[in-house]
């Protein structure tokens, strides 16, 4: 049994289980790009379902299809094929107090579902976690912190981060009408980086409108500050949740799109093996 007919199983039987459940189950899927060096480009379809068995945990899984390309000694090279595989394990809890706070953390556990050998994936198992609070100023206004770190491997990191480093962000959110959020993002890499991926600087808007119900429609777009920092990212989700393993800000632009490049190749040059498939 090859990969993707495995992971193609997984999402059969994630479907029947958000299916079967009496309440709390939703979905949606993201698809994106991100040009990640002057060579290197990504573009990934990342879905999520996600049940809630407590109105306090968020059980999660986020398998993706994605294609990468690079240029090898003057000559492109591609792979594509399923990304790596995060189950994420999320509670958060909000307090009836001034301003609304709110904190919540996440454990995340990567599969290595994606072929390290094709440059899908880093080809081993790794254990991360995250952190967030936030704020409502008013009714409108909406702030956010979080932090996110590998806790073992390097596979929970985004590739739109350096794997051993800790991933700070900050985020705001305003409801310009009652089915529309405006959002922005400023993200950073701090401490020890990877001796193959510098670390990173990038800032992030993006807008969400509800349709109807729960069901959204979110656009999210990102840029490096930095020579080291992907160039540009642009994503595009729809469904009834969204691949941010925070519960705290899942409507951070920046959150989103690092979820939902978590599954290819990191940027530096050192580790990807583009197009090594046999």
């Amino acid at each position: 049994m090859d990969r993707t007919t495995e992971i193609l199983i997984l999402l059969c039987i994630l479907g029947s289980a958000a299916a079967s459940a009496q309440s709390g189950a939703s979905a949606g899927v993201t698809a994106g790009a991100a040009k990640l060096s002057d060579t290197r480009s990504e573009q990934a379809l990342t879905g999520i379902v996600q049940l809630q068995p407590r109105p306090w945990l968020t059980l999660s899984a986020l398998p993706a299809l994605v294609h990468v390309s690079d240029e090898v000694s003057g000559r492109p090279v591609s792979s594509s094929g399923p990304g790596d595989f995060p189950l994420v394990v999320g509670a958060a809890t909000a307090f009836r107090a001034e301003w609304s706070p709110s904190v919540g953390a996440a454990l995340i556990v990567t599969l290595p579902v994606g072929d390290a050998a094709c440059g899908l994936g880093a080809g081993q198992a790794a254990v991360g976690a995250n952190v967030a609070a936030g704020l409502s100023p008013s009714d409108r206004l909406h702030l956010w912190a979080g932090a996110s770190r590998n806790v073992s491997g390097l596979a929970t990191q985004s590739t739109l981060s350096a794997p051993r480093s800790t991933a700070l962000r900050l985020d705001a959110g305003y409801d310009l009408a009652r089915r529309l959020r405006a959002s922005a993002s400023f993200a950073a890499d701090v401490g020890q980086a990877d001796p193959t991926q510098a670390l990173s600087r990038m800032i992030g808007a993006g807008a969400a409108y509800t349709i109807a119900g729960p069901l959204m429609l979110v656009i999210d777009g990102g840029h490096g500050l930095t020579s080291s920092s992907p160039r540009w990212v642009l994503s595009l989700g729809l469904g009834t949740a969204f691949a941010s393993t925070s519960l705290v800000s899942p409507a951070s632009p920046l959150g989103r799109q690092q979820t939902s490049f978590g599954g290819g190749v990191n940027r530096g040059s050192g580790s990807g093996k583009t197009g090594g498939c046999p």
